[in-house]
């Protein structure tokens, strides 16, 4: 089975974590300051592509990461926004008690 398309699973991502953060697409669109909401159903129906400052403020509309909206697989998601977060000392440790 090939994996997901990345441009596919961004789509669909984007469209999880707005429905996760509780907002409409009008209200999504409002809080990630896109000129119109016709604009992030074409990022998530894929038929185009948020520049990087464009998926940046989205996933600060969504309380997440751009690196979580583009992970490889789904389980991993929460994992990359937690350490997205983390301040330096927390993610020394975790290095450390990952050798």
């Amino acid at each position: 089975m090939r994996p997901e398309p990345l441009a596919t699973r961004l789509g669909r991502r984007l469209r999880e974590a707005r429905v996760k953060a509780g907002l409409t697409v009008r209200e999504a669109a409002q809080a990630a300051g896109l000129p119109n909401h016709s604009m992030l159903v074409r990022y998530e129906n894929n038929d185009a592509h948020p520049p990087p400052e464009r998926l940046e403020a989205l996933a600060d509309a969504y309380e997440t990461t751009p690196a979580a909206l583009l992970a490889e697989q789904d389980e991993a998601v929460a994992l990359i926004a937690l350490l997205d977060r983390a301040d330096t000392t927390t993610l020394q440790r975790i290095l450390a008690a990952l050798r």
